[in-house]
């Protein structure tokens, strides 16, 4: 099957047989049904947003907690309470029932501050939204904040299907040998004899991991 051209998709819609009275009858009830969800959902965006900002000052008092340090305490990304994020994220349902977040990856995310949340549009959430992930300073990598932005689009108004149609992610900065999204491995040197085995290679390849997605 080959791909359909713009101008033969438009010649085969035209070409198509009239819808008859009663599909007509209907399709005019669903637009009439969708223009107030349409309306149903700003109200409830504005109503998100109203709540969201609320909770911001509990957001904001969970994370002066967890951050405060006691004498010669971990040093974390939350030292009142080590692992918090790392364990909320494997409790997480998009996290946690997946093999996203790696053995490896258990020691940079205990360096995880905090993980804030934002719609790029209030007013319509189905535009996507972005994270971010607070760090403190770690023998990992050089980065204080971690961002993913996810852009979508409604594909289909009348049963809400999204799809991504983009994703921005920043650049992590790791420090020399501490990257955890690769591993070394033996290089296999061509040849035999004492010489050639002494003359072992390493070299990285790619693993699972959580900040592979950045």
């Amino acid at each position: 099957m080959g791909l359909v051209k713009k101008d033969d998709a438009k010649t085969e819609e035209a070409d198509a047989p009239e819808d008859p009275p009663i599909v007509k009858k209907l399709k005019e009830i669903d637009d009439k049904y969708l223009e107030l969800e349409r309306e149903y959902e700003k109200e409830v965006a504005k109503l998100e947003a109203e709540f969201r900002a609320k909770q911001q000052p509990h957001l904001e008092e969970r994370k002066k907690i967890l951050t405060v340090a006691e004498g010669d305490g971990p040093k974390t990304g939350t030292p009142a309470l080590s692992s918090f994020w790392l364990k909320a994220l494997q409790n997480h349902p998009a996290f946690g029932e997946s093999d996203t977040i790696q053995e490896w990856d258990g020691p940079v995310l205990e360096y995880l501050v905090d993980i804030e949340t934002s719609n790029h549009d209030n007013d319509d959430t189905k535009k996507g939204f972005k994270l971010v992930f607070h760090f403190s300073e770690n023998p990992y990598f050089t980065n204080t904040e971690l961002f993913k932005e996810y852009y979508t689009e409604e594909m289909n108004p009348y049963n809400g299907e999204l799809v991504v149609k983009e994703i921005k992610a920043s650049n992590i900065e790791w420090k020399a040998g501490k990257d955890v999204t690769v591993e070394k491995v033996a290089k296999k040197v061509k040849g035999g004899g004492a010489k050639k085995a002494k003359q072992k290679k390493e070299k990285e390849e790619a693993r699972p991991s959580f900040f592979r997605d950045f």
